[in-house]
């Protein structure tokens, strides 16, 4: 069984509701809290890259957190706020032990969520190209 004292940090995962539409027809979407456990997190060396002209750089890391009821609902599409920072779940969570203890994800920061893309645009250019 892993060590409790491995576990030492707050996950906080939160799920996208759907609450409407904006004026434009844009989803609005609202991030909530699901669920927070205690977590084993190993950030790794992330990755730069020039986009657009400009310098951008990304996060990855993984995440470890102990098998419970709630654990299992946690999907793809959910995202966690740890150590302050928000962090997409990349992939699906998997079991790594077949003893149903501990589930683990990747993660990944400073990219963009899917649904967030249709923000970075002005109104008039999302309805002239979407």
């Amino acid at each position: 069984m892993p060590r409790a004292g491995r576990f030492r940090e707050r996950a906080r995962f939160q799920r996208r509701s759907d609450d409407g539409r904006d004026a434009h027809g844009q989803a609005l979407g609202v991030w909530g809290d699901l669920v927070t456990v205690w977590a084993h997190f190993r950030e790794t060396l992330g990755k730069e890259g020039i986009e657009a002209g400009r310098l951008e750089g990304n996060a990855t890391g993984t995440l470890r957190i102990r098998y419970s009821a709630a654990a299992t609902g946690i999907t793809s599409a959910d995202r966690v706020v740890i150590r302050g920072a928000v962090w997409n779940i990349r992939g699906q969570p998997i079991q790594i032990d077949n003893r149903n203890r501990v589930i683990e994800m990747k993660l990944e920061r400073g990219v963009a969520v899917g649904a967030d893309l249709t923000r970075a645009f002005s109104p008039a250019f999302s309805s002239a190209f979407g």
